[in-house]
């Protein structure tokens, strides 16, 4: 198997801190923004999101975001979980896994801007523009290229706020000494 689907070792200290990001990440979600219901939301849980992919691997987090997923729509009493948006999330903390498992970034290198305008516009295509739509227009009824023309596709915009906030952000978290052994541990 590939070396970037091995498992990290999944010690105390990693599940405390996934549980962490987790719990971040559900609370994020909780204070997101709703611009057009159940189309375009503004949230901040990209951020949490990142730093399970960084200490957790492509398989860890994909198993992190999908249960967060699942957590989330049960607390919500929302009463209509869908499979396949919590395999949407799963699959999106897989590509976060694959773009920030143990990488560190810097401000000062354009590799790294790079990287992560590639990561978060690969992560966006596939959960924003991609999938979210198609699962939209399947259980309720809303045709893809209307939610597009409704504004979906001002998500786009959202692509260089968040590459500004995660090399902002991101590399002032991996400072801390704990988060690098984390990072750098298998």
């Amino acid at each position: 198997m590939l070396s970037f689907f091995k498992f990290p070792q999944l010690t105390v200290q990693r599940l405390v801190t996934l549980a962490m990001a987790i719990a971040l990440s559900f609370i994020m979600g909780k204070l997101s923004i709703p611009i057009i219901p159940q189309q375009l939301v503004i949230s901040l849980t990209f951020i949490p999101n990142t730093i399970i992919g960084m200490i957790a691997g492509p398989v860890w987090s994909f198993i992190a975001l999908g249960l967060l997923d699942i957590v989330d729509t049960l607390s919500g009493n929302a009463g209509n979980f869908i499979i396949w948006w919590t395999l949407v999330e799963a699959f999106q903390g897989l590509l976060y896994g694959l773009f920030f498992y143990r990488r560190s970034l810097s401000w000062t290198s354009q590799k790294d801007w790079f990287h992560v305008i590639l990561a978060t516009t690969v992560i966006m295509l596939v959960g924003s523009f991609i999938f979210t739509p198609l699962l939209i227009q399947i259980y309720y009824g809303v045709p893809f290229m209307a939610q597009f023309i409704a504004g979906r596709w001002l998500k786009i915009f959202e692509i260089p706020i968040r590459v500004l906030v995660i090399m902002t952000v991101i590399p002032q978290l991996q400072r801390i000494p704990e988060l690098q052994k984390l990072m750098h541990k298998t």
